[in-house]
C-alpha cells in the first residue's frame, strides 16, 4: 500500500521564488489582453473601481488560501479545500469550476497570442500559433515541474521588465481627458451597470493567482513557502493592474482600448504611431507574458484534472503519471487538444465569462471552506493564519457573490450555459463519480482517516 501511495504523489522541486514567478506568471497574460473589454460601459473609473473591488476579493481570498493550503498540502487544492470542509459533492464541483476556470483560460489566452502574433505578422493564422503554443507547452510540463518553473522565470522577468518599460515610456504622455472624458462627459458610462459589467474583465488581472496551492505536493516546505508565493504574487499584480490600466487607457482612450485584442501596443502606437520602436517591442517580446500565463493555466488545469481522476471523480487514465518524470502528462495532453478547438469556435470576449464563472464557483468554496473548517476542525494544524479572521474571508466571499451576478449582466446566454454545465457535471457525479471515488488518494485519505478517529471516539 505504501508504494502505490507514493506512485500517486508528484515531485517535490519548488521554492517561494518559483511560487511567485509561476503565480505572477500565469496572471500577467491579464496586463496584456482580456482587462479592457468592459470599458465601453464602465470608463476608466468605473474599470478602476472594479480592479479595486476585484483586489480586494483576491487579496483577501489569498490570505484565506495561504491557512488552506498548510492545512490540506495536496494537488487537489480549491477541490480538496472543499471536500475536507462541505463533503465530496461540494468538493467535486469546486473542481469542475476549477477545471473550468483554467481550461477556457488556456484557448483565451492562445487567442490572445494569436492576436498580437498578427499585429506582426498578418498574414500568421491564429489557430496555427494556438497549436503551436500548445504542443511546446505540453512537451515542456510533461518534461518536469522544475524546468517549467526555471523558463517560466525568465518569461516572468521579461514580460515585467517590457511593462516597466511601457510605464516609464507612457506615464509622461498620459492625456487626463482619455481617463476622465471631456467636460460634461459621464465618468461611468453605464453607471453602477458599468462596473458589475466590467468585474468579469478586472477579474482578468488577478484570475490564477489562485491556483497554487495546486503545487503544494510540488513544494519543498509547503508551510512557510506558500503563504510567501501566494502573498508576494499578489502584492505584485496588485501594483501592475493599477498602473497598466491607467497608463494604456490615458495614452489610447476609451474607444480605442475597448475593442483592442492586443492593447498594449494599440495604446503605444495611439500616440507614438504603429512604427514606434516600443510599439513594436511590445506586440513582439511582449508575447512573453502571454505565453508566460498559457504556460501556466496549462500547469493549472493539468493539476486539478489530475487530483479529481486520482481520487476517482474523473477517468482513472487522466491520472497517469510519466514514468521516469513523475508529471501528469494524459492530464496536460488531453484537455489540451479539446481547448484547440475551442479556439476555432470561440470568441474570447465570450470564453472569459465561462472562465470567470468557473473561478467564482470555487472562490465561494474556498471562502466558506476557511470559516467552515475554523468551526468545524479548530485544531487541525495551521502554519499560516487568516489575518483579520472571519472579516477577511467573509469580505472576499461576498465580493464573490456579488462577481457571479455581474457574469449574468454581462451575458445572459452564457450565464445560463454555466448553469447548464454544473447541472450536467451534477448529474455525472451522482450517476457514475460517486461510485468510484478512490479512499486511497492522499486528499480523499485525509478525510476519511479523520472520520475513522471520529467514530473509535464515539
Amino acid at each position: 500500500m505504501g508504494t502505490n501511495k507514493q506512485s500517486m504523489e508528484l515531485k517535490r522541486t519548488l521554492t517561494p521564488l518559483h511560487l511567485w514567478a509561476i503565480g505572477v506568471g500565469i496572471v500577467i497574460s491579464g496586463n496584456y489582453f482580456g482587462w479592457n473589454f468592459g470599458l465601453a460601459e464602465s470608463g476608466y473609473v468605473g474599470m478602476l473601481i472594479a480592479v479595486v473591488f476585484m483586489a480586494i476579493m483576491y487579496g483577501s481570498m489569498s490570505l484565506g488560501i495561504s491557512e488552506l493550503s498548510t492545512m490540506l498540502p495536496y494537488a487537489g487544492g480549491p477541490y480538496s479545500f472543499a471536500r475536507r470542509a462541505m463533503g465530496p459533492y461540494v468538493g467535486f464541483l469546486t473542481g469542475i469550476g476549477v477545471v473550468l476556470e483554467y481550461f477556457i483560460a488556456a484557448p483565451t489566452v492562445a487567442i490572445g497570442i494569436g492576436g498580437y502574433i498578427s499585429f506582426l505578422f498578418p498574414t500568421v493564422n491564429t489557430v496555427v500559433a494556438a497549436a503551436v503554443m500548445y504542443l511546446i507547452f505540453m512537451i515542456i510540463h510533461i518534461v518536469g515541474i522544475k524546468e517549467y518553473a526555471r523558463i517560466e522565470m525568465v518569461l516572468v522577468f521579461i514580460a515585467l521588465g517590457l511593462l516597466v518599460l511601457m510605464y516609464f515610456v507612457g506615464l509622461p504622455q498620459i492625456n487626463v481627458e482619455n481617463l476622465f472624458g471631456a467636460e460634461g462627459t459621464a465618468l461611468i458610462p453605464g453607471g453602477i451597470k458599468g462596473i458589475w459589467a466590467a468585474l468579469p474583465y478586472a477579474m482578468w488581472l488577478f484570475l490564477a493567482i489562485e491556483m497554487l496551492p495546486m503545487l503544494s505536493e510540488e513544494t519543498r516546505d509547503v508551510n512557510k513557502d506558500m503563504p510567501k508565493g501566494i502573498l508576494s504574487g499578489m502584492i505584485t499584480l496588485l501594483i501592475l493592474s493599477l498602473v497598466t490600466t491607467t497608463v494604456a487607457i490615458g495614452l489610447a482612450g476609451i474607444d480605442v482600448m475597448s475593442t483592442a485584442t492586443d492593447p498594449l501596443p494599440a495604446a503605444i502606437a495611439a500616440t507614438f504611431g504603429n512604427t514606434y520602436w516600443l510599439a513594436q517591442i511590445l506586440a513582439s517580446v511582449g508575447l512573453v507574458g502571454l505565453i508566460a500565463s498559457f504556460s501556466g493555466v496549462i500547469l493549472a488545469y493539468s493539476r486539478q484534472v489530475f487530483a479529481l481522476s486520482r481520487a476517482g471523480y474523473l477517468p482513472n487514465f487522466l491520472s497517469r503519471l510519466h514514468k521516469t518524470r513523475r508529471t501528469p502528462y494524459v492530464a496536460i495532453i488531453a484537455p489540451g487538444i479539446i481547448g484547440l478547438l475551442l479556439v476555432i469556435f470561440f470568441d474570447p470576449n465570450d470564453l472569459i465569462l465561462i472562465a470567470t464563472f468557473g473561478a467564482l464557483i470555487s472562490y465561494i468554496a474556498m471562502n466558506l471552506s476557511v470559516l467552515i473548517l475554523r468551526k468545524k476542525e479548530p485544531n487541525l494544524p495551521r502554519a499560516f493564519k487568516t489575518p483579520l479572521y472571519p472579516i477577511t474571508p467573509i469580505v472576499s466571499l461576498v465580493l464573490a457573490v456579488i462577481a457571479i451576478f455581474a457574469s449574468f449582466f454581462a451575458n445572459l446566454s452564457f450565464f445560463f450555459l454555466n448553469l447548464i454545465i454544473f447541472a450536467i457535471a451534477s448529474i455525472y457525479y451522482f450517476v457514475w463519480a460517486k461510485n468510484n471515488i478512490n479512499t486511497d488518494a492522499p486528499e480523499e485519505r485525509f478525510v476519511t482517516e479523520k472520520e475513522s478517529e471520529n467514530n473509535e471516539k464515539h
